[in-house]
């Protein structure tokens, strides 16, 4: 019988809310009725605060490590997401491509600001 430490039972606990909320999130998103979608913000508010006391935990036992962001950083990523958004209102890139252009340049980083 293989048992599993603390670490991977909240590594496993993590990525269950963030999929969680990723799915709440688009649910609320498609939602046409207006009380389903109430509480779907119920239910998503609920797993946030879920995910929220699983990585506080995880990050005061040191597993779930992340980059202080240094000024610099700060500004070059407020900057992007400054001409990502002029280039939406000007009608130049649709929401998707803003993602893969994101996604494309690395992604977001892990760094909590």
């Amino acid at each position: 019988m293989q048992f599993f430490d603390d670490k991977t039972i909240c590594s496993d606990c993590l990525a269950s809310e963030k999929l969680l909320t990723s799915s709440y999130n688009m649910a609320i998103t498609e939602c046409a009725n207006d009380q389903l979608r109430r509480d779907f913000i119920n239910v998503y508010q609920d797993e946030q605060n879920c995910l929220k006391a699983v990585w506080d935990v995880m990050h005061a036992r040191g597993w779930y490590q992340l980059n202080m962001a240094g000024q610099q950083e700060i500004v070059q990523l407020q900057q992007r997401m400054q001409q990502e958004q002029m280039q939406l209102q000007q009608g130049g890139m649709t929401g998707a491509q803003m993602g893969m252009a994101s996604q494309a340049g690395g992604g977001m980083p892990q760094y909590r600001v």
